[in-house]
């Protein structure tokens, strides 16, 4: 249910404003977030589920497991599995997950991230 709100609230806060917002680079934040976060474990030597995430042709190139939905859907928070993911509050599905001593990802980068997706998930 918590997931399910701040998806929510999340795409009315987007889509408010969209053409006023400054844009989030990939390069400047969103790999930042990305490789202090998700490339202990899915890195190009370590792609746990075969996820790679060191870089921008990565991340829009990786699939979930069994290569079915993307990890990024532009404009979609609803359909980018790498904002769900980062933001559920469900312990067995989060990431990164409990057991790897990697802190989940604070309030500001889980917004950043959902503003990047929002503003067509770009190579900026």
């Amino acid at each position: 249910m918590r997931l399910l709100c701040a998806l929510l609230l999340g795409l009315l806060f987007f889509s408010c404003g969209k053409k006023d917002q400054q844009p989030v680079s990939f390069r400047e934040q969103i790999q930042p977030i990305l490789q202090s976060r998700c490339v202990k474990c899915h890195g190009d030597e370590n792609a746990a589920g075969k996820i790679v995430l060191t870089s921008y042709k990565a991340v829009v190139n990786s699939r979930t497991l069994k290569g079915k939905k993307p990890l990024v859907v532009s404009e979609n928070l609803s359909e980018s599995w790498l904002y769900i993911l980062s933001g559920t509050d469900q312990p067995h599905f989060r990431m990164p997950p409990d057991t790897s001593h990697i802190t989940t990802l604070p309030a500001d980068e889980l917004q950043i991230l959902g503003k990047w997706i929002m503003q067509g998930a770009k190579d900026n």
